[in-house]
């Protein structure tokens, strides 16, 4: 579809990582936004928002739950465009009912009210690379995955990978919605990013980032043989801009930056803040390096050049500094 900043857009999960930068980057380019949140008198939580310019005019929060049918209404009404970022992501509590019924019930809910809001033209689904390349070795290591590419979900189930599981089968779940009878009003657009980096607007500190934290912190022992896919959460939230703007965006996009060796990245992490405890010692037990075909997200999106490995890396550092997660940087 072509931009119309004369319609709102609602972000679902406006106060989380990837949330709050696709509101800023929306409000930056001259939209009015709609946002969710699951409580719209936590000023404190809300403060990165309502201190964003063009926030005051052009931003409206709204209660939802992704476990509240009907609790997405009031904030996608009028709206052209739908962007469900809105899920649960953490590993604390590893269990189906905190990450698995969340995220499918929240998303065909979402999909629901617009099936019912004649103003809603496009859906973007903010996805995972999880519910693509999780095949657990059932694929040989030269594949190179693909949109067409799925996530084995009775494997993810066997071996209780909750959060995996989640994406993979919300996805699903939506992609059949839009196939289903009648005809929809709107089309939708998945996005599938590997992690992602960068710095954090929100107070809390999200999972992806806490992956560096967790160097910061002295809690690796050692480091994985393996290569790390990664992705700049400014160039995640263009991505889900230009999955709007442009007409002939359709299906799923699988987002990703960079890859470099685990070991790489540490060493940077090391050069960086050198007093932060990271490990040297690298695993013996080589993982195979996971492959993406990126053609089309280059194509469609724009995506032809991404922010760097070391930007996105030192900008997480310092956002997790500022957090209290780490000595202080020799630089940056």
């Amino acid at each position: 579809m072509l931009p119309d900043t004369t319609r709102p857009v609602c972000v679902t999960g406006g106060t989380g990582f990837i949330g709050s930068y696709v509101v800023k980057t929306l409000l930056e380019r001259g939209y009015t936004v709609h946002t969710t949140v699951r409580d719209v008198t936590n000023a404190a939580k809300l403060a990165h928002l309502t201190s964003l310019p063009g926030a005051t005019d052009r931003l409206r929060f709204f209660r939802a739950d992704l476990l509240e049918d009907g609790s997405f209404d009031q904030a996608i009404r009028g709206c052209a465009v739908v962007l469900h970022t809105a899920s649960p992501c953490f590993f604390k509590d590893w269990s189906r009912a905190a990450l698995v019924d969340p995220a499918v019930r929240g998303t065909l809910t979402v999909l629901e009210t617009c099936a019912q809001t004649p103003s809603v033209r496009r859906v973007v689904l903010t996805s995972s690379i999880s519910a693509v390349a999780m095949s657990m070795g059932t694929l040989p290591p030269t594949h190179v995955y693909t949109d067409a590419d799925w996530s084995d979900q009775g494997l993810l189930e066997k071996h209780e990978m909750w959060y995996m599981l989640s994406k993979t089968i919300a996805e699903r779940q939506a992609h059949a919605f839009m196939a289903a009878t009648p005809p929809r009003s709107f089309d939708l657009v998945v996005l599938n990013p590997v992690w992602v980096f960068g710095p954090m607007l929100q107070p809390v500190v999200n999972e992806s980032s806490d992956q560096i934290g967790r160097y910061l912190q002295g809690k690796m022992t050692s480091i994985p043989n393996a290569y790390r896919s990664g992705i700049d959460v400014r160039d995640v939230a263009n991505a889900h801009v230009a999955a709007f703007e442009n007409p002939r965006a359709h299906g799923r996009y699988l987002l990703c930056g960079w890859q470099v060796p685990e070991a790489h990245m540490c060493r940077h992490i090391r050069e960086l803040v050198p007093t932060a405890p990271v490990p040297t010692r690298v695993d013996s037990k080589a993982q195979p390096r996971v492959l993406f075909d990126t053609t089309r997200a280059k194509a469609d999106l724009g995506l032809h050049t991404y922010i760097s490995m070391a930007d996105s890396v030192d900008s997480t550092c310092q956002s997790l500094i500022e957090h209290g997660f780490g000595p202080t940087p020799s630089r940056l």
